[in-house]
């Protein structure tokens, strides 16, 4: 035979000199210095010695991907997200039988040996130089160092990186032999295989120890049983060859078991007793998958996914990275635990009574969505729609959050309608006016330029005519209490005359009110600052029909708007995390909800007096008053056409929107006139119909048990004197004030706002139908 002869494929020449640099390096490993040259001159010895003592020694610490777990304020799971399924544990909560397992089965003198097996590997290379067959000889040390470098080239996007981890190269596994001698002389031997448990690939997404105890036996690593710990740990050596939940690959995995329980009691580390009673025991996985992402969380998925956009969107939330793209990895990968603001009792109630009230599937394509806060702290109890979160193509899924603003996965936002209402109402007793102060509720025509927008008229010579819910609604004159109740358009549009528009705009964002996509618009929060001259300052040209909602807004925003009045006019921002916590249990730095007093106590508190009557009197007297007794203040809300309709309510514990109308289907949207939902015929929506049963229901169910409270103090002053009453009236109850049919409330812009699927802004900045010939207040 020549010097080229093949073995198996490989030289003799080079499987010899591989022999004799891997007896060269053992040398150095077990005697702790360089070996004797072999050979005449010893040249090739010290050669390939100095080479190995040449090859870098130090593995950088690399922290293994971990799963974020987000849960409710219980501490319920809402969803978990990771890049790698993974739950690193600490090596005294994995079971004493896996470790034993894995360490016979894998590398049974891990105990003695300094990172390699110089027994083991010497075996090997002869084996591959005399019998033409490859045995592989890596130590668990060896294999930490392999996935430790694979999952480094993974981080950085390295792919060349991570085929050279795992290449069958002399040169790779020396450099591996190096720098596993060298984690030897760093770590103890606990702490590298509790590295390798939380590191070791179990097939699919499972990764580490714990993933796959849950994963195959629905249990942690710390409970495993000994036919468990067996199984798992004969996984490791190729796991797609063992799939549990399997059956065609059961009875080889069941083999591939009791092989690792045969080597276990060789080893001393089982008796024949405790070894026969699990070769005998059926192997029963448990598949316990943990799937990743908002669309696994069911009923808690629209709540998960402002969570996950107003984490990754916000740089409130720089803790977990400077970026968008790096926190969203840190969710991936940094295994946080994230507690949020919901509240799984009020979820419950929101979403029994949307899907209840307007089934998911029924073919008018009528959403519906409502959001729960708290007033005074701004957190988020609940965000549910009666749809699936669900990118699928299906009148029941949408992966739009129509509960919040575009910027964190919502629509453009919807058309208010008379829910705005309040907001005029609070810059009216601002003003100093009273509940008491008489309007002129009557339709009609004004001049624009007889309102004034940031001390001066507004510059234009056209005439704003608007109109009420029905002929002969609101004639004459009433209290501002009267026309709150009633949502008389013509008594509001009144109020706004004198009134100035910047002062109701600037309460708007007081109470943290702002468009749910922000778009060019004349009259917006921030144009506006009585502190500067007046000839620095763009003054913005306010439209009157801003008064009654014209303006797209969120649930979300609506429902902390009515917060700040049920709080006495403390604003919160909407808050949903109340604590992240890293894989060791720091805690790090979270916003909080920026409360502050934005309107006068008084104000908020009168303001809350003027919207208590709308339950016995005005237009939610088909939705009733609580049951419980428990006060509370609301608005309804519709726009024309029926196309949005709204509820903004709230008790001293809790502010609710609901806002209910059509899905946009192919670019378009329809409106709730002549509609039929869940096989009932509607004339028309009102904010009555729906929305304020929804949050009567939401209402009563969150707050079972819970005890009454009370809305603070008036003001005397705010609330006014009644004007006598008349010598005889004989008209006698001015409309029904609610009655589903048509009582409902103000319908200010004919072309809606509109969600749209695809995020895309479908408003047109408002649409002032009062300048085409009127607002028409239809549920009053």
């Amino acid at each position: 035979m020549n010097a080229t002869a093949k073995t198996g494929g490989k030289s003799i020449p080079g499987l010899l000199g591989a022999f004799t640099a891997v007896s060269l390096v053992g040398g150095v490993i077990a005697a702790g210095l360089v070996a004797p040259a072999v050979g005449a001159t010893g040249v090739a010895s010290n050669t390939a010695v100095n080479a190995f003592l040449d090859l870098p020694s130090e593995l950088e610490d690399t922290p293994v991907s971990a799963t974020t777990k987000v849960l409710a304020a219980d501490g319920s799971p809402i969803a978990t997200f990771f890049d790698e399924n993974r739950s690193p544990v600490k090596l005294e909560k994995v079971s004493p039988f896996l470790q034993d397992a894995v360490v016979s089965i894998e590398d049974e003198r891990f105990f003695e040996h300094s990172g390699v097996d110089t027994e083991g590997l010497l075996r090997a290379v002869a084996v591959t130089v005399l019998k033409s067959e490859s045995q592989g000889a890596s130590t668990l040390t060896q294999q930490l160092v392999k996935n430790t470098l694979k999952l480094q080239a993974y981080v950085k996007g390295d792919e060349a990186g991570m085929l050279e981890a795992t290449d069958t190269t002399s040169d790779r596994k020396l450099r591996e032999i190096r720098l596993a001698t060298a984690l030897e002389k760093r770590l103890t031997k606990p702490e590298i295989l509790e590295r390798y448990l939380n590191i070791a690939w179990f097939g699919g997404q499972t990764n580490g120890i714990e993933a796959a105890a849950k994963y195959y036996f629905g249990t942690s690593a710390k409970k495993l049983t000994l036919p468990q710990a067996a199984m798992l740990a004969g996984m490791i050596h190729n796991p797609n060859a063992y799939k549990l939940g399997d059956p065609t690959s059961h009875e080889r995995a069941t083999a591939r078991r009791n092989r690792v329980l045969d080597k276990m009691l060789e080893l001393g580390k089982i008796d024949q007793a405790a070894h026969d009673k699990a070769v005998k025991a059926p192997l029963k996985p448990k598949i316990t998958a943990t799937r990743a992402g908002c669309a696994n969380a069911k009923t808690r998925a629209y709540f998960c996914d402002y969570v996950y956009n107003v984490i990754t969107e916000s740089d409130d939330f720089k803790a977990l990275g400077e970026t968008q793209d790096a926190r969203e990895n840190a969710l991936l990968r940094g295994g946080y635990t994230i507690t949020t603001t919901l509240q799984p009792k009020v979820l419950k109630a929101a979403w029994n009574s949307v899907k209840d009230r307007i089934p998911p599937k029924d073919p008018s394509r009528i959403a519906t969505a409502t959001v729960s806060v708290e007033p005074g702290t701004g957190k988020v109890l609940s965000i549910i729609q009666n749809k699936f979160y669900n990118p699928k193509a299906a009148k029941q899924n949408t992966t739009v959050n129509y509960s919040t603003d575009y910027q964190y996965g919502g629509s453009s936002g919807f058309q208010t309608g008379s829910t705005f209402k309040p907001v005029v109402l609070a810059a009216w007793l601002d003003a100093g006016r009273s509940l008491y102060s008489q309007l002129d509720g009557s339709p009609g025509t004004l001049p624009i330029n007889s309102f004034k927008s940031c001390g001066q008229s507004v510059g234009s010579y056209d005439s704003y005519t608007f109109q009420n819910s029905a002929e002969g609604q609101g004639e004459g004159m009433m209290s501002a209490w009267d026309a709150t109740k009633d949502s008389i358009n013509g008594a509001y549009i009144r109020m706004t005359q004198q009134l100035d528009l910047c002062d109701i705009q600037k309460m708007a964002s007081d109470l943290g009110m702002h468009r749910a996509q922000p778009v060019i618009d004349p009259c917006i929060p921030g144009n506006y600052d009585a502190k500067k001259p007046k000839t620095t300052t763009k003054v913005p040209q306010c439209e009157p029909s801003v008064a009654l909602g014209t303006a797209s807004q969120s649930p979300m925003t609506m429902a902390s708007a009515y917060a700040t009045f049920a709080s006495g006019g403390i604003r919160c921002n909407p808050v949903v995390v109340t604590s992240i916590k890293d894989r060791n249990g720091k805690k790090l730095k979270v916003p909080d909800g920026t409360c502050k007093r934005t309107i006068s106590e008084k104000v908020a508190n009168a303001a809350t007096l003027g919207m208590s009557k709308v339950f016995t009197s005005g237009t939610a007297v088909s939705v009733g008053s609580l049951s419980s007794g428990q006060p509370a203040s609301g608005k309804t809300g519709t726009t024309n056409l029926s196309q949005d309709t709204w509820f903004a309510g709230y008790t001293p514990q809790m502010a609710t929107a609901v806002w209910v109308g059509p899905e946009t289907v192919n670019g378009k949207r329809d409106n709730m006139q002549g509609v039929t939902i869940d096989g009932t015929y509607y004339g028309a929506v009102y904010g009555a119909t729906f929305a304020g049963k929804i949050w009567k229901d939401i209402t009563s169910k969150s707050l079972e048990g819970e005890p009454v409270k009370q809305f603070g103090e008036v003001d005397s002053s705010l609330v006014g004197s009644p004007p006598p009453p008349p010598e005889k009236d004989d008209k006698g109850d001015d409309g029904d004030g609610g009655d589903d049919s048509d009582g409902g409330d103000d319908s200010d812009d004919d072309s809606g706002d509109g969600q749209d699927d695809g995020g895309d802004d479908s408003q047109d900045d408002g649409g002032d139908g009062g300048d085409e010939g009127g607002q028409e207040d239809q549920d009053r």
